[in-house]
């Protein structure tokens, strides 16, 4: 009886099994890149913590050394209302609905692209927007706080009465920064979509999208 010769093998399935197993190392060398980058993010969040306080707190002592108390008392808010944006902004990206911002980049509107990235890196905008700066405008106010103080009550020489005038600023800064603050974040949840596009749109002007 005559034998058939058996059928010739393809190399068909070993090239798809290579093609997965490629994909699959170039998957975990990217979740590995990403997992590194987390682990170093606390490092950089530190020196960009240190180096932002440093300037922000020079800055803020060059112009406030010698001011006139309605000009300490203008940069005083201008700070406070920077902390709140950058709190808003900060909070907005983790309330944020994705979905409506993935739908606009598949459509290639202006802005789009920033805000999906925005939304998908909330953990690191967050902790730049509310903890760093947020934080860096709180630690300022209170140095403008003491700069008010000082000039308000250069004159004033009733021990009793310069430490409830000071108190009485203090608590009033802190209460205008907690309140605005509150409204940011009622704001920020309820729109943080449109907030997270129009940040973007405002960065798409300086960063052109890819």
């Amino acid at each position: 009886m005559k034998t058939t010769d058996p059928v010739p093998r393809t190399h068909k399935h070993d090239d798809a099994t290579t093609e997965v197993a490629t994909c699959e190392t170039d998957k975990r060398k990217k979740t590995d890149k990403k997992k590194h980058r987390r682990n170093l993010w606390p490092l950089k969040a530190m020196l960009i913590t240190l180096i932002l306080s440093a300037l922000v707190n020079l800055i803020s002592t060059l112009v406030l050394d010698g001011a006139q108390l309605w000009l300490a008392i203008l940069i005083t808010l201008v700070i406070v209302l920077l902390g709140v944006v950058f709190d808003t902004i900060g909070t907005a990206t983790t309330s944020c609905d994705i979905q409506p911002l993935l739908a606009m980049a598949s459509r290639k509107v202006k802005g789009a692209k920033t805000a999906v990235k925005l939304a998908q890196k909330s953990d690191i905008v967050s902790n730049i927007c509310n903890d760093i700066i947020g934080d860096i405008c709180g630690i300022v106010s209170g140095a403008c706080a003491a700069t008010i103080t000082a000039s308000a009550l250069s004159n004033i020489s009733n021990p009793s009465l310069v430490i409830t005038l000071t108190i009485a600023v203090y608590a009033a800064i802190s209460t205008l920064t907690v309140v605005l603050k509150s409204f940011g974040k009622t704001l920020a949840v309820n729109k943080g979509t449109n907030i997270v596009f129009g940040v973007a749109k405002f960065l798409s002007i300086f960063n052109k999208e890819g």
